[in-house]
C-alpha cells in the first residue's frame, strides 16, 4: 500500500509535482503524466495555478494506491 494517511484537512491541494516528489520517497514511484493520466481517468478534478497542475492531497494518495493495486 502507498500510504494509509489521509489529511483531515479541507484545503489539502498539492501540485502534481511535488506530489510525485513525495511519492517517489514511498519507494513505489509514479510519472507526473502518468499521475495527471491516472487523476484523469478516476474523476480527480486538476486545478491550474501558474502553468502547474494541483490536486487534492487526499486524492492523490487514493489515486496512488488504487494504481499499486492495480499493478
Amino acid at each position: 500500500m502507498a500510504a494509509s494517511l489521509i489529511s483531515p484537512y479541507a484545503g489539502d491541494e498539492t501540485s502534481i509535482g511535488d506530489a510525485v516528489e513525495m511519492l517517489r520517497k514511498t519507494g513505489h514511484p509514479i510519472s507526473k503524466t502518468t499521475l495527471e493520466r491516472q487523476c484523469r481517468a478516476r474523476g480527480v478534478q486538476l486545478f491550474k495555478h501558474r502553468g502547474r497542475n494541483y490536486a487534492s492531497w487526499t486524492d492523490l494518495l487514493k489515486v496512488h494506491r488504487d494504481w499499486l493495486d492495480a499493478s
